[in-house]
């Protein structure tokens, strides 16, 4: 009668349906020394669950202290970047308006206007050329896919 019971407990535990007073059962009558053949698989699986449940972890794991000391020395490397900045910039190296060259006569000016202006149009222009190849890739593509 109680091998009975035990083996519809078994089922039902295989199926994750049994309550923690009905895995206590199973858990007691696995520990007892004599189980039939057929469910000694069952009684090293709970043996093995109590073995478990009666160990404790002894030691705590230590946290790496090379990677503590990496942090650490990082966040010093910058602070002394940082007030290496601060502290020891030059402030007589700033410019004045007087350093800035200035053009006085105006026609001066014009002529320096217009060559940076031709400089910047000579730079456009070259890239402009480049978007030949792109155009010629969008009629191919048009072809292709057939969009008018």
């Amino acid at each position: 009668m109680e091998l009975d019971k035990i083996e519809r407990l078994l089922e039902r535990y295989d199926e994750g349906e049994t309550s923690l007073a009905e895995e206590r059962i199973l858990k007691e009558y696995f520990l007892k020394e004599d189980v039939p053949e057929h469910l000694r698989s069952y009684q090293l699986m709970f043996i093995f669950s109590a073995r478990q449940a009666g160990e404790k972890l002894e030691e705590t794991p230590k946290i790496s202290s090379k990677r503590n000391w990496y942090t650490w020395s990082s966040i010093a490397a910058i602070l002394i970047v940082a007030l290496g900045i601060f502290f020891f910039n030059d402030s007589s190296q700033r410019l004045n308006d007087s350093d800035l060259g200035t053009i006085t006569e105006e026609e001066i000016a014009l002529e320096k206007a217009k060559e940076t202006l031709a400089m910047v149009s000579q730079i456009m222009n070259e890239g402009k050329s480049d978007l030949v190849y792109l155009k010629e890739f969008n009629n191919t593509k048009n072809k292709i896919i057939q969009i008018d």
